[in-house]
């Protein structure tokens, strides 16, 4: 009875890391280029389950076998770690010409006070200095650094992340991509960090547009359903091992 209470609670923190987890999907359904996470999970070692001194119809009529296999009894299950799906979002053209959209697996690459971080968030502007910077204030990098652009219209920026002012090349975009999407760290503010190299990205930019989060409500909705209805059997299994428990301290005991 004590260890269902265990593997009940078990099951009970684990349905709530999991409806967090599709709170923030669904609290980001229009953050720009969002990413939904996804919560993984792993089942506790499983115990054998032996009867003590029962005879076994296997051994002689005068042996006793003490330890007669049952079967696996399971103790539980806990959250291993919070995957995120790289998938892409919907790109939507808003004919700004600072947003930027990409199409395929890269990252822009920004200069924060913390160091390189990424991120697929087009949503650029102007500085007062003219560097193109994020919605933070960061600075959008380039490959000859941060990219100052040039006073006046006129702003172009092509496919391959070429950006041309007036007709004159200025920088070329930063974008790159890595081996193991699965080592990128979400930081917040839609940045991430990795301690792997960054390599280049072939990724199309799309100018005047940008991607939108790729959180499904409907389908972030049922799995919030199912989430509740787990959450309230293991509620159920609790109350059931604290009845039985209940009446095996006040009523048998009694006997």
């Amino acid at each position: 009875m004590i260890r269902g209470l265990y593997t009940s609670a078990s099951g009970l923190m684990a349905e709530m890391a999991r409806t967090d987890v599709i709170s923030n999907n669904l609290a980001n359904i229009n953050t720009v280029s969002f990413k939904k996470d996804r919560a993984i999970f792993r089942a506790f070692p499983e115990m054998n389950i032996n009867r003590i001194d029962d005879p076994a119809a296997i051994t002689p009529r005068d042996k006793i076998d003490p330890r007669p296999f049952i079967g696996v009894l399971g103790t539980g299950a806990m959250m291993d770690q919070i995957s995120t799906d790289f998938s892409s979002g919907t790109i939507e053209n808003t004919s700004n010409p600072l947003d930027l959209a990409l199409s395929g697996d890269g990252f822009f690459e920004v200069q924060t006070p913390a160091g390189l971080r990424y991120t697929r968030d087009g949503s650029f502007t102007r500085n007062e200095q003219g560097y193109l910077v994020t919605s933070d204030g960061y600075y959008v990098l380039g490959q000859n650094g941060p990219i100052k652009l040039p006073d006046g219209s006129g702003l172009s920026i092509n496919s391959r992340g070429e950006i041309f002012s007036g007709g004159n090349f200025v920088d070329r975009l930063a974008v790159v991509s890595f081996a193991d999407l699965r080592q990128m760290s979400k930081e917040g503010d839609n940045l991430y960090s990795t301690n792997q190299q960054p390599v280049f990205s072939n990724s199309e930019v799309k100018q005047g547009a940008l991607e939108g989060s790729n959180v499904n409500p409907i389908g972030e909705m049922v799995d919030m359903i199912t989430a509740f209805r787990a959450y309230e059997a293991n509620q159920k299994v609790v109350k059931a091992n604290d009845d039985t428990l209940s009446r095996a301290v006040n009523d048998i005991a009694r006997l």
